[in-house]
């Protein structure tokens, strides 16, 4: 009887873990990763987070990615997301600070952050962009 009971614990114990990341863990890993990539200023990593359906006006050009390269993130801190237009949607604001290396001054941005689910490939898109720089 010990070893029906143990047997059966396992089973379902294994159960549990097997299965695909739900929505909200998906949305959890993505978020997450996509800030450890921020952190250490890997823009080109973070492009691979992009939704290859995403805007022109929102598509970074290289002179754009060549420009962010010129900061270090020596902050990231984001807001709690928020439900977006639709149940596959969420938005989140980041405030990042920025370190150029240049001119050694700190410039404090706001990134607004736009995530959609794709439910083919089972993945939280960055619909949004890179953070914007503004003079």
């Amino acid at each position: 009887m010990k070893k029906l009971i143990l047997i059966m614990t396992i089973c379902a114990l294994l159960s549990a873990c097997g299965g695909r990341m739900s929505k909200k863990q998906s949305l959890d890993h993505t978020l997450f990763q996509y800030a450890k990539v921020m952190r250490w200023a890997d823009f080109n990593t973070a492009m691979t987070f992009f939704s290859h359906d995403m805007e022109t006006a929102n598509k970074p050009s290289s002179t754009d990615i060549e420009r962010l390269k010129q900061f270090a993130v020596s902050s990231y801190v984001s807001a709690p997301i928020l439900p977006g237009e639709n149940e596959n949607q969420i938005t989140q604001d980041v405030q990042l600070k920025l370190y150029n290396i240049h001119t050694k001054r700190e410039k404090v941005i706001i990134d607004h952050q736009t995530w959609e689910y794709d439910d083919e490939t089972k993945r939280w898109l960055l619909m949004s962009g890179l953070p914007r720089i503004t003079n």
